[in-house]
């Protein structure tokens, strides 16, 4: 009997690996595009000269959304978004986006975030567009305009990560990232040689 336990766990410990697998896979054929490129452009915005980490104490161990994870080990993204709207003048640190995207119901089950919640719980002041597909000129037409954008690539191992974009130098986007303690942003290229999605998070006109 004890045996059959051991088994039947190794086998949903293999398909749940597999379905990890399987989404990271099917997240990258889904579409990207080169790390660098686009217009050539020297536009550096504003962004207070600083990094939220994900793994700050005073967050990290905060429970994402309704998730079974925390801010520390899968935040980057509620961190990067916070990052934007702080820059944006709705200071928010990634603690307190967090508990307002709960409270608007503004995550998904798996601690995704919803982004038409984006307005709500930023006072009307910010919202957010979605992008089916990774796009130069999105992310240069977001700079022209004073938007953040927030772009996902892979880490080694395929693990999903996003991070913030502040800048452009020539075809170099300028990125904080919210695993690295960076006095400046660094080179997006440095981090990645591919994004897969873009998401802008700007001022309602």
């Amino acid at each position: 009997m004890r045996r059959c336990a051991i088994i039947g766990l190794l086998v949903l410990v293999s398909v749940g690996s597999g379905c990890v697998m399987l989404r990271s896979c099917w997240a990258r054929m889904a579409g990207s595009i080169p790390s660098t490129g686009g217009k050539e452009l020297r536009i550096r915005l504003p962004d207070g000269g600083k990094t939220y980490l994900q793994k700050d104490k005073r967050w990290a161990a905060d429970q994402l959304g309704p998730s079974t994870c925390t801010l520390g080990s899968h935040g980057c993204l509620v961190t990067s978004v916070a990052m934007a709207c702080s820059n944006l003048g709705v200071n928010l640190t990634p603690k307190e986006l967090n508990e307002r995207l709960k409270k608007a119901d503004g995550f998904l089950p798996q601690g995704w975030v919803v982004w038409n919640a984006i307005p709500g719980v930023t006072g009307q002041k910010l919202t957010a567009d979605y992008h089916s597909h990774p796009s130069h000129a999105v992310i240069d037409a977001a700079l022209e305009h004073g938007a953040f954008t927030v772009v996902k690539y892979f880490l080694p191992g395929g693990i999903q990560h996003w991070c913030v974009i502040v800048g452009k130098e020539g075809l170099e986007y300028l990125a904080r990232d919210p695993l690295r303690d960076d006095k400046e942003p660094v080179k997006l290229s440095a981090l990645t040689e591919k994004i897969y999605a873009v998401r802008v998070v700007r001022k309602v006109e």
